[in-house]
């Protein structure tokens, strides 16, 4: 019903505006002066569509000006982030570098200074299974490695090589649990037996002690001469508890490390000594 009242409603203003315009036409075309008179009327009435007309043109060449400046600051934003992540990964291989230097200089220094003759090596593999039994180093057969020669850092000793290929070689670390070596407490000058330890990983003990030895926790354990593989004087690690074996009657002490061997990534291997 209403669509057709509305329908009509159309049809009729359409008619009436013809008329309209008709007879402004008819009554205008014998004088100039009535025509700028309709003119100024049409004008006026006109005015306010015109400058709403103009207002939403000005509307949308101004949005689509800001759509473009929001484009353009959104690829600027996206090249910058670009950048600045470029930056930060050259920072953080600046970083690695510096601390690669720190560590190759402390080796170095270690080396020049060292009774005995030493070749650098890179630590390249370890085995979850036993991560505190073995490592793999880059240097092998040749490069003039063999077996049982000791390995060591700028901290202490780390192990002796026990397999060798021609490019790299295995190396068993003092704290592995197949390891004992010969030790001496470096103050008292008592002699033991180093093993590694499955608990607490990490750690070695100290056997063998004679049951009055003065040891004492903070004691320097370093290497002995006597099972002719490790040359003397080599840091070993610090006491950090002295207990007695209530069996054997000896004394016995855990040792801590002094190389960090969670973080182990350059060695030295003593390829020579006297």
């Amino acid at each position: 019903m209403l669509p057709a009242i509305r329908r009509r409603q159309k049809i009729i203003n359409g008619v009436l505006i013809i008329l309209v315009l008709s007879l402004t036409m008819s009554w205008s075309s014998s004088n100039p002066e009535r025509i700028e008179f309709i003119e100024d009327l049409f004008a006026q009435a006109l005015h306010p569509l015109q400058v709403g007309v103009n207002a939403v043109a000005d509307f949308f060449v101004s949005s689509h000006g800001f759509m473009v400046d929001v484009r353009n600051v959104f690829i600027e934003n996206r090249e910058l982030k670009e950048q600045l992540s470029q930056y930060a990964g050259i920072e953080y291989e600046l970083l690695e570098v510096r601390h690669a230097n720190r560590r190759l200089r402390e080796l170095l220094d270690f080396a020049e200074d060292a009774p005995f003759e030493t070749t650098p090596a890179q630590v390249i593999g370890r085995n979850p299974s036993t991560w505190f039994s073995t490592v793999t180093i880059d240097k092998g057969s040749n490069d003039g490695i063999e077996l049982d020669m000791p390995v060591v850092t700028h901290r202490g000793l780390v192990g002796k090589v026990i397999s060798v290929s021609p490019t790299f070689s295995k190396v068993q670390l003092i704290i592995s649990p197949d390891s004992g070596i010969s030790a001496i407490v470096q103050r008292t000058r008592d002699n033991g037996v180093l093993l590694g330890l499955t608990s607490p990983a990490g750690y070695t003990q100290l056997t063998r002690l004679p049951a009055d030895s003065n040891i004492s926790e903070g004691d320097v354990i370093i290497s002995s001469p006597l099972t002719g593989i490790y040359p003397k004087g080599l840091v070993i690690g610090r006491v950090v508890e002295v207990y007695d074996d209530l069996v054997t009657l000896e004394r016995s002490a855990l040792i801590r490390p002094e190389v960090d061997f969670e973080r182990l990534e350059e060695v030295l291997i003593i390829v020579n000594y006297d």
